[in-house]
């Protein structure tokens, strides 16, 4: 079964739900998995903060860039 085939099916089954507790459950978990989900995919600021830093870097020098070929060159085999 395909993942949305399983979204329908529960979607169907919760509609039958008449149980409040059990909706109140569900729905802790819908946005515990929401949370960690958003979690998984932020990025720190610091991190966003230091890239920002390069780019202004690079926009003041960019003739500090290097090409990739000549770059190559200088990585220890």
């Amino acid at each position: 079964m395909d993942l949305q085939a399983q979204k329908e099916l529960l979607i169907e089954r919760f509609r039958q739900i008449n149980d409040i507790n059990l909706v109140e459950a569900i729905q802790k978990l819908l946005d515990y998995a929401s949370k960690k989900e958003d979690e998984m995919y932020s990025i720190p600021e610091s991190h966003q903060k230091l890239v920002m830093d390069r780019f202004d870097k690079i926009k003041k020098k960019p003739n500090r860039l290097l090409d990739w070929d000549e770059a190559k060159k200088t990585l220890k085999a």
